[in-house]
């Protein structure tokens, strides 16, 4: 498998980590909304939870968010996400 397979399969993974979190975490039975991976975060998720979701994405991936790096060209989409957190890796 060539390096940029690797990381295009490593994007996914973290792609579906994130689509997988979110779900879990800030959708109930009451509460179910569809997204797509290019949709901006903050219509799916208020500042507060796309905090909480760094904080394990941070630890599930052992990396570190500088504050310096919460801009939207970062954290905006699930598919910007996937990439920031497969660079940082």
């Amino acid at each position: 498998m060539g390096t940029a397979t690797a990381i295009l399969r490593t994007t996914m993974d973290i792609t579906e980590t994130i689509r997988v979190c979110i779900r879990e975490s800030f959708q109930d039975d009451e509460q179910s909304f569809d997204f797509g991976n290019d949709d901006e975060l903050l219509t799916i998720l208020d500042s507060l939870q796309i905090l909480r979701m760094l904080i394990d994405l941070e630890t599930q991936y052992s990396i570190k968010v500088e504050n310096s790096e919460l801009t939207p060209e970062n954290l905006g989409t699930v598919d910007r996400l996937a990439a920031f957190i497969a660079k940082k890796k």
